[in-house]
């Protein structure tokens, strides 16, 4: 009877939606990126958020945390094998770079961008599992 109530009680709940997930790479990039023209623009040092959605699987949107970023994100998923590289450039905060980088556990590095000779000082990186 406990068994049937339970399932009444299932049956009528509303279901759960998993919300996206941020996770912030620990290690922050520094350096210098170069513009269109390759001049030297303002320095950069920040970390990047990797934004997953289980309504999305496969899909990982890339973001600078505290400013927008001119950086280059190097990825490798570590389950399948698969690598790319998304781009940051100037924008708003909240502007990213999307990747299809598939489902699993993937790691990545951070690079400052641009035209000519950016300089990376210290590149950034992370870990963080897609679904």
């Amino acid at each position: 009877m406990l068994a049937a109530l339970n399932t009444m009680l299932l049956a009528g709940a509303p279901s759960a939606a998993a919300a996206p997930t941020d996770t912030v790479l620990p290690i922050p990039v520094a350096g210098i990126a170069t513009g269109p023209t390759g001049l030297l623009l303002p320095l950069v040092g920040q970390h990047v958020t990797a934004t997953t959605d289980p309504d999305l699987p496969g899909i990982t949107r890339f973001a600078g945390t505290e400013r927008a970023c001119a950086c280059a994100i190097h990825w490798r998923n570590l389950t399948t094998g698969a690598t790319g590289t998304a781009n940051l450039w100037f924008g708003p905060p909240t502007s990213g770079g999307t990747a299809v980088t598939g489902s699993g556990i993937l790691v990545a590095t951070v690079t400052t961008s641009g035209v000519g000779w950016p300089i990376t000082v210290l590149p950034g990186a992370g870990l963080w599992t897609v679904p």
